[in-house]
């Protein structure tokens, strides 16, 4: 019987140990201090769901204008181990709706609950620090859109948006049900968005009532020794800030505690302190909530 539970702890330490490398929460810093890596990646076809799968480049990235209500009625038969599914997930869409929710999922991806009428489907923009959106040829496009969800809705999950209406266009893709808020009847989402912005005939909620949140300016993002970040908001909201930088595979590389200069402003240089030279993605965070995302290359 000891035998037995020695080997059984055995084991279950040794998945733990898997699970942890797996998620990469065992990293440190140049310092040599452990840093805790984002968990990162979804399971059911996350290469489809972030555009690095092989089929990925014969998408038709020109997008067709349409409805909710036209998307979700769409026949499909969702399978969770299904190659990118010929003729529905090859295409990108347009869609104005509004956006009723915002969740942040535990993989670090922003979901999205867009309503158009009465009926509602999921859209999702990647974690660009994730390993495999990282190596995405639209990473770029998943950050301007995190970014834009987090100075025009918040930082934090929001169960009641309250914004314009907006145009959002992304790659078709189907979910099989596992409890999704704000699923449609087929599976049908946008995922990944691509791109978020204000409709241009918006009615009531203008856009100009609905200023981004906070500035970032980043001087310059071409570097050999130092850069300038600067956040300013019109509200008070900076607290306890960070800076992770993250190499083009989404391993982080370096971990920085800065202080807010105000609750108003963040002014911080950052050196690069033995980064090679390369493209790396930097993530600001306020209060442990990731506040932006962009690029810097150090030459």
């Amino acid at each position: 019987m000891r035998t037995f539970f020695l080997l059984f702890m055995l084991s279950f330490i040794f998945q733990s140990t898997l699970i942890a490398q797996e998620k990469g929460i065992n990293t440190t810093d140049n310092d040599g201090k452990e840093i805790t890596r984002p968990l990162c990646g979804g399971v059911e076809r996350w290469a489809i769901k972030v555009l690095t799968d092989p089929s990925a480049p014969l998408v038709n990235y020109t997008p067709i204008l349409t409805t909710i209500d036209s998307l979700i009625h769409i026949p499909t038969s969702p399978d969770q181990n299904a190659p990118r599914m010929q003729g529905i997930e090859f295409q990108s869409y347009t869609v104005k709706c509004k956006i009723t929710i915002k969740k942040n999922e535990d993989d670090n991806d922003y979901h999205l609950v867009l309503k158009d009428s009465t009926e509602t489907m999921i859209g999702e923009v990647p974690d660009p620090v994730c390993s495999a959106a990282a190596s995405s040829a639209h990473v770029d496009e998943y950050i301007a859109a995190r970014n834009w969800v987090n100075s025009n809705i918040g930082i934090d999950p929001v169960p009641n948006v309250n914004i314009a209406p907006v145009d959002i266009t992304g790659v078709a893709f189907v979910d099989p049900p596992h409890g999704q808020t704000g699923r449609a009847p087929n599976g049908m989402e946008i995922h990944p968005i691509l791109n978020i912005h204000y409709s241009g005939n918006t009615g009531i909620g203008n856009p100009k009532d609905y200023a981004p949140a906070f500035k970032v300016s980043v001087n310059p993002s071409i570097f050999s020794e130092e850069t300038h970040f600067l956040i300013t908001s019109q509200k008070e909201m900076f607290g306890k800030c960070r800076i992770e930088i993250y190499s083009n595979t989404g391993d982080m590389v370096s971990r920085i505690d800065i202080p807010a200069t105000s609750k108003k402003e963040i002014n911080y240089t950052f050196s690069r302190n033995g980064l090679t030279d390369g493209m790396y993605i930097y993530r600001i965070l306020n209060n442990e909530s990731i506040l932006y995302e962009g690029k810097i290359i150090v030459k």
